[in-house]
């Protein structure tokens, strides 16, 4: 079966993690991702831990692998001309071209949109910086976590009366910054294909996590009021919340969402005398009297297994479920029946599971999986076997360190 984005050719000239998990969703679905890297300079990826056995190397970095399976991989050193032209080229024959670098650097290089759609009219190209390419910031360089701060998300999550909390989610910011890419490349790719042109896809992440906090916004409008930290509580659910459980660090999520849900609560959780109060019948009343509540709730819940109290409260209709480890996460009977989890046969560090794409559909049918690139891997294939170059040629730019 043809793969949804087959045909498709993409120059990838992103690194880090935006641009690089955008682009692995096109190379999953069927389209041929050529990242254009450097042995100079390497993608920062391939520098960051965890590395594979606590080896340090190129190759061995989890981040790297979990965001570049079934791409392709050339080196050029894009400070030469000779490497500017060669990367020109690939674009050439490509329907994308997709970067996340700092703002102006791919015109330093002669590879700005202007340069590339000379040599492909109708290339459809996504540029992504921190703070967007008009405005007073557009210079500054920036990454993921720095943008929860800048956005205001930091200021929304931590506990209730404590700190900002600048992690959100580890590098959440930088994989929704990447999502929200693909929604305007796919729309342009469906425009170019009914119209023939191409354009120039620019987002910015400051954008593409504001974007994620429509409630604070109307809040503040609503009220007059600037919207803080609450923890795990919820502003008109009550209980609400994060539980210690038995075992060491285990956690079970609950949420009673209205009045139906106190009264089961109360059935699955008897004998507490003075949860027959009247006062609590209505989410004002437990709100008024939440710390009483979650004190009870929390003296029942750390004696008990995580799994069993969820599976308990569940049966009686409540939302409930635990605070996953990932090793929880890698045994989820759900993800696992589901095929989540992709294996990678990589010829450095062996057969390793990583994440899949989230979603599924018939075209997806056997879909293939190949190991994240290594450095410089398909420079034969693309320059000499793709692109034509002779052999002597190929042997002369690598001597010069133009391919490298």
């Amino acid at each position: 079966m043809t793969l949804p984005l087959e045909g498709v050719r993409v120059a990838d000239f992103s690194w880090v993690i935006a641009g690089p998990y955008a682009t692995e969703f096109l190379a999953l679905l069927g389209a041929e991702v050529i990242k254009i890297e450097s042995s100079v300079h390497t993608d920062v990826n391939r520098r960051l831990p965890p590395m594979a056995d606590g080896i340090a190397g190129p190759e061995r970095s989890g981040l790297w692998q979990g965001l570049n399976l079934n791409k392709k991989s050339v080196t050029l050193n894009l400070l030469k001309p000779e490497a500017q032209a060669l990367a020109r080229e690939i674009v050439s024959h490509c329907d994308i071209a997709i970067e996340n670098f700092s703002f102006g650097q791919l015109e330093k290089f002669n590879l700005g949109y202007e340069d590339l759609k000379q040599v492909r009219p109708d290339l459809i190209m996504v540029t992504s910086s921190g703070l967007g390419r008009t405005g007073p910031y557009r210079a500054y360089v920036t990454f993921g976590p720095p943008m929860t701060a800048y956005t205001g998300l930091a200021s929304l999550t931590g506990q209730d009366g404590g700190p900002p909390e600048r992690w959100v989610g580890g590098l959440w910011s930088d994989h929704q910054a990447a999502v929200t890419s693909l929604f305007g490349l796919l729309a342009a790719l469906e425009h170019r294909d009914r119209t023939g042109e191409g354009q120039l896809v620019e987002y910015s992440m400051v954008e593409a996590i504001a974007g994620q906090l429509p409630d604070a916004l109307i809040e503040l409008a609503a009220t007059g009021e600037v919207p803080g930290p609450i923890g795990n509580r919820d502003r008109g659910m009550c209980p609400h919340g994060i539980y210690p459980a038995a075992g060491d660090d285990r956690w079970v999520a609950i949420a009673v969402q209205d009045d139906a849900d106190w009264r089961r609560l109360k059935q699955a959780i008897p004998g507490v005398a003075w949860w027959a109060d009247a006062d609590l019948d209505t989410a004002a009343g437990r709100l008024a009297r939440r710390a009483e509540i979650e004190a009870t709730l929390e003296a029942w819940t750390r004696a008990r297994d995580p799994f069993d109290i969820a599976g308990l409260l569940r049966s009686h209709g409540i939302g409930a479920g635990v605070v996953a480890t990932v090793e929880d996460l890698l045994e989820d009977p759900a993800l696992r029946d589901r095929g989540f989890f992709l294996t990678q046969d990589h010829p450095e560090v062996g057969s390793r599971e990583i994440a899949g794409l989230g979603f599924d559909m018939p075209a997806m049918a056997g879909l293939p999986v190949r190991h994240a690139p290594l450095l410089g891997e398909h420079n034969w294939e693309i320059f000499v076997e793709w692109l034509g170059m002779e052999p002597e040629r190929f042997g002369e730019l690598v001597a010069n360190e133009v391919i490298v």
